[in-house]
């Protein structure tokens, strides 16, 4: 039995993931008329003019978290409390859609590459050539590895609205696939083992520790996750660094669009990248934002090859991988601790990581 917590730190906690159970935030966040608005700029319009669906609520969502406000003097609470400042912050991003308070919720994420960080290297690895491999099948076979690993109360849904080929909603035990994008055989491998083996199983995870952030999402974990994943693909793809490569222009791309609009960015990178790469690219980190044809960023992808990188050198330090899996947490979180002071469960690792090759 894990010791009782504070009543307004469990309170504060379930406010917070109703929340975010019930809100899909990736709805708001990514344009409504992506095609379209993909279209106008190929034709030559200065920046996609994109639609989104408004957040109405977010004013009241954030009376509702100040109103549950928890003691920080208990760990517990310190982190219950840094995820209602989180969500808060992407609350006003959503409400106000301008690139500064963008820039707040980047800054306090940790979001911007480094001067240091723009000079990473990653070797060029090749995509296997495998054939086109349909919606329905991915989706058949990601409902397979959820099966195999015991995965019940988790559902696949086809999401309208996306930017990315696939997320996992930790809150609502969902995971979207964007029914418009391209898959290709081999995706199939990468995708159980980047979504299912670490997003979901650390979700799972999450949700049997005391405090249901460990669900979806400790401050500062989305480094720990993203990069767990890529390793994850790494791991199953023999070593590859083929999904990594491409995260450098990501980073170059975001640290442009600090100071430069949406087209702009697209034709810095166009010439080494080519037109549907550059879009893919552009539309991700200028989502959100109304009116992409200023400066100013969604910062979040900097997490892929970041993460990889902190995760790999946080392993290869002796960092134990089963620390990682107790839920959605970060590196620097104390979980040694937590789980010594008995509110903590730990939890096992996925096959996938038997023996642990990806970082050797």
């Amino acid at each position: 039995m894990h010791p009782r917590l504070p009543d307004d730190v469990l309170r504060a906690d379930r406010v917070h993931h109703e929340i975010l159970e019930r809100v899909h935030f990736s709805r708001h966040l990514n344009p409504a008329n992506m095609a379209e608005a993909r279209q106008r700029f190929l034709r030559g319009e200065r920046s996609p003019p994109f639609v989104y669906q408004p957040l109405d609520e977010a004013d009241v969502l954030l009376r509702r978290l100040d109103a549950v406000e928890p003691r920080r003097d208990h760990p517990a609470g310190a982190l219950i409390g840094a995820c209602l400042d989180g969500t808060r912050l992407l609350l006003r991003a959503l409400r106000d859609r301008s690139a500064a308070a963008f820039h707040e919720m980047n800054l306090e994420a940790g979001w911007y590459p480094t001067a240091e960080q723009l000079r990473i290297v990653v070797p060029e690895g090749e995509e296997p050539s495998t054939p086109p491999l349909s919606v329905d099948a991915l989706i058949s076979g990601l409902e397979a590895a959820l099966d195999a690993r015991g995965l019940t109360g988790w559902r696949i849904e086809r999401d309208p609205v996306m930017s990315a080929r696939i997320l996992v909603d930790s809150a609502k035990n969902v995971i979207r696939v964007n029914a418009r994008a391209n898959f290709r055989a081999h995706d199939l491998q990468r995708l159980v083992a980047h979504e299912v083996d670490v997003h979901v199983l650390r979700a799972r995870n999450g949700a049997r520790q005391p405090l249901r952030c460990f669900q979806t999402g400790l401050p500062r974990s989305l480094a720990a996750e993203e990069g767990l994943a890529m390793l994850a693909e790494q791991q199953v793809e023999g070593g590859s660094t083929a999904g990594l490569a491409r995260q450098v222009d990501v980073l170059r791309a975001i640290h442009l669009a600090r100071e430069h609009g949406f087209r702009e960015v697209y034709e810095a990178l166009l010439p080494e990248l080519g037109a549907p790469l550059s879009w893919s690219i552009c539309a991700r980190i200028k989502r959100g934002l109304a009116d992409p044809a200023a400066p100013g960023v969604y910062a979040k992808d900097s997490v892929y090859l970041l993460g990889a990188l902190q995760v790999r050198a946080w392993l290869d330090a002796g960092g134990a991988l089963e620390q990682l899996y107790v839920g959605k947490v970060g590196l620097d979180h104390p979980v040694g601790e937590w789980v010594a002071q008995g509110w903590v469960q730990p939890m096992p690792v996925p096959a996938l990581w038997l023996p642990p090759t990806a970082w050797s």
